[in-house]
């Protein structure tokens, strides 16, 4: 028990001069002069790994926002390399496939706020999905 509170007081002090944010969910963003974009998630930078991913998630790189700000909110897990958008043939709720989780996009304007690409979705068969442990629902 005191092992995990010196951990998330570790955790907490790692991430002292950074904010949780989730009013910024939704977001691309990128610092000034830096390559790496991140997705702004659960109010954290998470940094989408390479082009490929960005690109089989994202409608077009004009959805990065490049800002000096974005330092300021803390980074979390990133984006698994090959991350995608899935649903099934029978069902109309689509999944942000990243990080061993199926994450559920609530509506389409949190798709689309996302900056998601529609065409980009991909059907899976509904018995592997159901297999991929549920996330946390992605909602603004």
């Amino acid at each position: 028990m005191i092992r995990v509170l010196l951990i998330a007081l570790c955790a907490a002090a790692a991430h002292a001069d950074c904010s949780v944010d989730k009013t910024q969910d939704g977001q691309l963003v990128k610092l000034p002069g830096d390559a790496a974009v991140y997705l702004v998630l659960d109010g954290c930078r998470r940094h989408i790994p390479n082009p490929a991913t960005y690109n089989s998630l994202f409608k077009t790189w004009d959805c990065i926002q490049e800002t000096t700000l974005s330092g300021l909110i803390c980074t979390c897990d990133a984006v698994t390399n090959g991350a995608i958008l899935v649903k099934t043939a029978s069902s109309a709720t689509v999944y942000l496939l990243s990080n061993l989780k199926k994450r559920p996009i609530a509506n389409p304007e949190t798709f689309n706020a996302f900056c998601f690409d529609w065409p980009k979705i991909q059907t899976m068969n509904e018995l592997t999905l159901s297999f991929i442990p549920t996330g946390s629902l992605i909602k603004i």
